[in-house]
């Protein structure tokens, strides 16, 4: 008898400590960076949380050894590109986090699992279920590609539609809609736009309602161009290619001309894929604040509250 309560009350101890190391206590301000943005015409404050470029990647004794054999290798990758001892927090951590905090919405720029394996889409599938806030994700670059069948049009039919319970069923384009706010998630994790996307982002822009455009692959500035070229050694952002960013196809240079047009209601740009934290002017017709969210996996998200003044 006595075992039995000492076992319960060490159980009850056990989950006492876990409970009051919950994982919304595990982020911690200094990894937080803070954007405050005016957008004419909101008639309420919106906080949102930024999150992007986790790369989160589990480790699966049943998959193939070619996908055994890259999980290690990506896994020594971000290992070697985290600071010693800092505390990372989980795609768990954020997206308690987000719900403890009451966040208007979770932004999830792209590259939030590293390769789609059975493995890493059963964790993010878990993780966003959790969520009582909405969310909006636009896909990455690595979320839906393997390196063996990267940007193949077997690896788009094959990997891509996986994504879609958590892009509202359509990975091109899919939004959040608010009184009078829209967020809009598009695809241009290829390095270009989607087609697909341009017919209902044109629908979009037209209900008369600021607009923030959430993207993976960001737009070119002068200044972000400069930073990437340090880092990656090549522009990785979707513009300026007369200056070394990638040059638009047709349907890049559509979306541009609609998003930076001077009537456009497109009020701010929220991006990844860089791992880097920058805010910029995407310049064309009208000047339009972007904000290239640093990298989850360095233990990094933004808060982003909007308002209308």
């Amino acid at each position: 008898m006595k075992k039995n309560i000492l076992k319960y009350i060490l159980l009850f101890f056990i989950l006492f400590i876990l409970s009051g190391c919950s994982s919304s206590s595990s982020v911690r301000e200094d990894q937080l960076t803070v954007y405050d943005l005016v957008i004419p015409g909101l008639t309420k404050e919106y906080r949102f949380l930024f999150l992007t470029d986790t790369h989160c990647i589990v480790p699966d004794e049943q998959e193939t050894e070619q996908v055994k054999d890259y999980t290690a290798e990506r896994l020594s990758v971000f290992e070697g590109q985290r600071p010693d001892g800092a505390f990372v927090p989980s795609l768990e951590d954020w997206c308690d986090y987000a719900d403890s905090r009451s966040f208007d919405g979770l932004l999830l720029g792209g590259d939030i699992i590293d390769f789609p394996s059975s493995a890493n889409l059963s964790r993010l599938d878990a993780c966003l279920r959790k969520l009582s806030i909405p969310y909006l994700y636009t896909p990455g670059n690595h979320d839906w590609t393997y390196p063996w069948e990267y940007m193949t049009e077997k690896g788009r039919e094959t990997f891509l539609p996986l994504l879609e319970p958590y892009m509202d069923g359509n990975t091109s384009i899919h939004s959040l809609e608010y009184e009078d706010l829209i967020l809009a998630a598009v695809d241009n994790s290829s390095n270009q736009i989607d087609p697909a996307a341009l017919e209902e982002y044109e629908k979009l822009l037209l209900k008369g309602k600021p607009v923030v455009v959430l993207l993976h692959v960001p737009l070119y500035t002068p200044s972000l161009l400069e930073r990437t070229e340090e880092v990656w050694n090549s522009g990785v952002v979707l513009g300026g290619g007369v200056h070394g960013g990638i040059y638009p196809d047709q349907y890049s240079t559509r979306f541009l001309n609609l998003t930076l047009a001077a009537d456009s209601p497109v009020e701010a740009i929220f991006s990844g894929h860089v791992h880097l934290g920058e805010s910029s002017q995407a310049t064309g017709e009208k000047n339009i604040v972007q904000i290239t969210g640093d990298a989850g996996f360095k233990g990094k998200a933004a808060v982003i509250r909007l308002s209308g003044s």
